[in-house]
C-alpha cells in the first residue's frame, strides 16, 4: 500500500437528520472529525455501550439494494451515500454517530451530506494519505435479468470511473454512459446531486411489502413508460451518475483512496463488494 497526499477530517461536528427509505424512522447522524489513521466508524448512539462499527469489507453484510455493515449484532444499513459523500471528497477520518439501524436516504443523492461537510469545513492533516493502486487488472461478473453484468479495475495513477446502463424495457431510462475522473471538484459537482432511481412497479411492490411509505416522488426519481414521475432531471444522465455514486460509496470499504481506471456495465452493490475484495486481496499481495 502506497502512500500520497495528506489525509483529511472535518473542521468541526455536523449534523444531518432525515427518514430512512426501508424502515420509514426519523434519524440523526453527526459526523464527528477523528483522528489521523482512524479510518471511518459508525457508532450506534442508540443502543447500549454504543457499539462501533469500522467501515471495513469484513463488517459487510448481504441485504438487497443496499450497502449494509454489522459487527458484533450491532447494525448500519444504507451506507452507501454517506461513504460516498465522504468518499468523493477525500474525508479519510470521521466518526459517525447514528440514532438508528438505516441511514437517511435524503432527497436520494449524496449532496445534502457534501453541503453539511462544506457548512464546517475540512481538516488537512499532518499524516499521508492511505492509498491503494493495482498491478494487474481485475473483473468481476454475473447474469442479472438476463444481462451479463461486469464491473473491472486495471492500474492507474488516479481514480477513474465509466459506467453504462441499459434499461432496454424502459425507455425513460434507456441506455446511459457516464465517465469522469474522480476529484472532490468533480464529485461535488457532477456526481454527489445524482440521485436514487427505481421503477413504477419496483415502488409498488416495496409499498406493496409495507417499505417506504413515507417517500415520496421528490425522495427518489420514479420512472414509469410515460417517463419521470412528479419530478424532473438534474442531469439527462442522472441514473447512471448515481450508479457511479454508489459504486463509490461501496468502494469506501478499502479504507484507503483508490488509484485505478474502472469499468462497468449494470454493475449493483454486490458485483461492487466482489471488487472492493478482490483489489485488497491484490493490495495484500503487494
Amino acid at each position: 500500500m502506497s502512500q500520497s497526499g495528506l489525509q483529511r477530517t472535518l473542521a468541526a461536528s455536523v449534523s444531518v437528520h432525515g427518514i430512512g427509505y426501508w424502515s420509514d424512522r426519523d434519524i440523526t447522524v453527526t459526523f464527528q472529525p477523528a483522528e489521523p489513521d482512524s479510518g471511518i466508524v459508525f457508532v450506534r448512539e442508540d443502543l447500549p455501550e454504543k457499539p462501533r462499527i469500522p467501515v471495513s469489507p469484513e463488517y459487510r453484510i448481504s441485504i438487497p439494494r443496499r450497502t449494509s455493515l454489522e459487527k458484533n449484532g450491532a447494525r448500519v444499513e444504507m451506507v452507501e451515500h454517506i461513504l460516498s459523500a465522504l468518499t468523493g471528497m477525500q474525508v479519510d477520518n470521521c466518526e459517525i454517530r447514528v440514532t438508528g439501524t438505516e441511514m437517511p436516504g435524503m432527497d436520494g443523492s449524496a449532496l445534502a451530506f457534501v453541503e453539511a461537510f462544506e457548512s464546517v469545513g475540512y481538516e488537512t492533516q499532518d499524516v499521508p494519505a492511505h492509498t491503494l493502486s493495482l498491478n494487474a487488472p481485475l473483473r468481476q461478473e454475473e447474469v442479472f435479468s438476463e444481462r451479463h453484468c461486469f464491473v473491472s479495475a486495471g492500474p492507474a495513477d488516479a481514480l477513474r470511473i465509466a459506467f453504462e446502463i441499459r434499461y432496454a424495457q424502459l425507455a425513460a431510462i434507456g441506455t446511459q454512459n457516464a465517465e469522469f475522473l474522480i476529484t472532490p471538484e468533480t464529485y461535488r459537482k457532477e456526481i454527489a446531486p445524482c440521485r436514487t432511481f427505481v421503477t413504477r412497479q419496483e415502488a409498488e411492490a416495496f409499498l406493496s411489502q409495507g417499505l417506504a411509505r413515507r417517500a415520496t416522488f421528490q425522495d427518489l426519481l420514479v420512472f414509469d413508460d410515460s417517463g419521470l414521475i412528479g419530478n424532473s432531471l438534474r442531469f439527462p444522465n442522472e441514473c447512471v451518475r448515481h450508479k457511479i455514486l454508489d459504486l463509490i460509496g461501496d468502494l469506501a470499504l478499502l479504507k484507503g483512496r483508490l488509484n485505478a481506471k474502472i469499468q462497468a456495465f449494470c454493475s449493483g452493490h454486490e458485483l461492487n463488494a466482489k471488487l472492493a475484495q478482490a483489489i485488497l486481496a491484490q493490495n495484500r499481495k503487494i
